[in-house]
């Protein structure tokens, strides 16, 4: 005769069924909170880079490039005293837009021999050619680096933007 009530069996099932569940919640649980502070972890680190640039950029009002330093790097005020700052402000050069030089006829002529475009006009390439040499003098990339440890490991966000110096002086005889 069989009386009402669980054996221990199956109570010892509902046991590991319910255990299972609750490892499964927690785990869960525990990658939520990994990846809410990686979300917080990152939105302070591009405020800082932000913050960076924003620097860079009132240190180089009313002056040229060439009257800015090109590294600079430093610690962030407290309470962000963990993370460091590295910046680079670097020269862009452009490409020789008028193709390749040298091969014995002017680019124009060689890619016009090699079935492409026509000859061009000198003076559509001395144009290019200074607005090229203008371009890479007034323009510079500012790339600012986030340094902290996280875990034991060294980690690092970098952000880059691009300057363009309006006032630079035009020289129409630059080559």
């Amino acid at each position: 005769m069989r009386t009402s009530g669980f054996t221990l069996i199956e109570v010892m099932i509902a046991i590991g069924i319910l255990a299972i569940g609750m490892g499964a919640i927690l785990v869960a649980e525990n990658n939520s909170l990994d990846v809410t502070l990686r979300a917080k972890r990152m939105t302070t680190v591009a405020m800082l880079a932000k913050n960076s640039l924003i620097e860079a950029e009132r240190e180089l009002e009313g002056k040229t490039f060439l009257e800015v330093r090109t590294d600079s790097s430093g610690k962030f005020d407290a309470p962000f005293t963990e993370y460091t700052w590295t910046r680079k402000i670097k020269e862009i050069t452009f490409p020789n837009l008028m193709g390749p030089q040298g091969s014995g006829a002017s680019g124009a002529d060689a890619g016009a021999a090699a079935g492409g475009v026509q000859k061009i006009d000198a003076n559509v390439e001395r144009v290019v050619k200074v607005a090229t040499n203008y371009l890479s003098k007034a323009s510079r990339e500012v790339n600012v680096t986030i340094s902290w440890k996280e875990k034991g490991k060294d980690q690092s966000f970098s952000v880059s933007q691009y300057w363009v110096d309006l006032k630079h002086e035009f020289d129409i005889n630059a080559q």
